[in-house]
């Protein structure tokens, strides 16, 4: 293991690339081309990972592919196209391939720059969840992202992006930084949360109102989510207090700068009707947010950076999906190296205080038994163009819900899940080892 690990940081240095964005000239007076490659390569090892439940698991995979252009159209429109090809060949799994993820057009009526921009974007959109899942993927403080305390019941949003119209800028000579807007949300197409819910995608069509054979029509319980279309409504702000952050299409936890930097943010989303609980019963989607973000620069060859998110996820009585989560990163970039360390955590609400029958209060416990989390990770970062080449070696106790560790291979995305693990905390904590290298060119 040691050697391994040697080997790989050690090729790491040896290819560390310049890493900049191609800039393509194009025929159009005004325009901008801009072409970037992103590759993020991770091994990971889970202990308890392999099918019998006891020995470890070896994988070795391509957690992005990224080729993305940009630019801008005229002083008054930008533009973003970016194709991804997520998770290709983890846990022996090829089957997945390229999608579009982003793609967008803004226009900003009174110019792309300065201290006060206001863009309108169409097409396919982040959503503004919070501060941190408006990151750059080659710019957390640990490796990869946090997605474990928050929830999107049966998420269907690949890489967390909905189609939609939002407002997106800055104000007050980059002080606020904002975007919000309507987007298509979870539909009768999904159907998300019950096991044995069908939609119309699978060859069965969900019920979304009165079965109309038989004299009078009958009436059946509704089983798509979202019978009435509703949309979706998200939005989040920034606040700079000390410096600013703002100005770009993401943000990013280390800056290579010289002036500190603090800001809060806030967030929410809402759709009605548009998710089930483990009862069967639809519910609206409610996820709230507020983070802190703090840079502290000693100079610029060190930097203290520290990110904590709390997020409030109302999904229904009776889910796991509904709790409260959060977590925290801190990161001291000393020159080219910088250790960090992260908690998350994420507490569904029990099944006390809700009127149920023995058979549903046994369905409703077994529900949110296996909605917690407590996950703890260690490592260092290594950074040979800053955040445009580096490789993270991280260390992770995952207990309960977790994005890695054994409890995430299924029989969905791995062919098996490992014998005797699950995602309740009655479960032990299981160890894993991850090494992340990222290059964006």
């Amino acid at each position: 293991m040691k050697a391994t690990l040697k080997a790989v940081l050690a090729t790491s240095l040896l290819l560390a690339p310049a890493a900049l964005a191609t800039k393509i000239p194009i025929p159009i007076e005004g325009a901008t081309l801009n072409v970037s490659v992103q590759v993020q390569t991770q091994v990971l090892i889970n202990e308890n990972g392999a099918p019998n439940g006891s020995d470890p698991s070896y994988d070795i995979y391509v957690r992005r592919t990224r080729l993305l252009a940009n630019g801008d159209i005229s002083q008054n429109f930008s533009y973003l196209l970016q194709i991804d090809n997520a998770n290709f060949g983890k846990f022996g799994n090829f089957s997945g391939r390229a999608i579009v993820q982003d793609a967008w057009i803004g226009w900003a009526p009174t110019g792309i720059t300065g201290g006060n921009v206001l863009y309108i974007d169409a097409g396919l959109l982040l959503i503004p969840i919070s501060h941190h899942l408006l990151e750059s993927t080659t710019n957390f403080i640990t490796a990869d992202v946090h997605t474990d305390e928050f929830r999107f019941p049966g998420n269907q949003f690949q890489g967390l992006r909905e189609t939609g119209v939002q407002l997106r800028g800055w104000w007050l000579d980059k002080k606020i930084g904002f975007r919000g807007g309507v987007y298509e949300g979870y539909q009768p197409a999904q159907t998300p949360a019950v096991a044995g819910v069908t939609s119309a995608f699978n060859g069965t069509a969900a019920v979304c109102g009165p079965i109309t054979s038989g004299t009078p029509p009958t009436t059946t319980n509704v089983t798509c989510v979202n019978p009435h279309r509703y949309p979706q409504f998200a939005g989040f702000v920034n606040f700079d207090l000390i410096g600013s952050e703002e100005g770009g299409w993401l943000y990013g936890a280390y800056k290579w700068g010289k002036d500190p930097i603090v800001s809060v943010g806030v967030s929410g989303i809402y759709q009605s009707q548009a998710v089930k609980t483990s009862l069967g019963n639809l519910a609206n989607n409610r996820i709230a947010s507020a983070d802190v973000y703090i840079n502290f620069p000693q100079t610029e060859a060190a930097e203290l950076v520290v990110e904590a998110t709390g997020y409030l996820n109302g999904n229904g009585s009776g889910s796991s999906s509904t709790g409260k989560g959060f977590f925290i990163d801190a990161g001291y970039r000393f020159m080219f190296v910088a250790p960090y360390a992260s908690f998350s955590y994420f507490a569904t609400d029990d099944c006390s205080d809700l009127t149920l029958t023995a058979a549903q209060r046994t369905t409703c416990n077994n529900a949110v038994d296996v909605g917690n989390s407590r996950n703890f990770k260690a490592g260092l970062n290594f950074f040979f163009n800053k955040n445009l080449n580096h490789l993270n070696l991280e260390f992770q106790s995952n207990h309960g819900v977790s994005a890695f560790g054994p409890q995430s291979i299924t029989a969905a995305n791995a062919g098996y899940a490992p014998t005797g693990i699950n995602n309740s905390l009655r479960t032990s904590a299981q160890k894993s080892f991850l090494a992340h290298w990222n290059v964006l060119f």
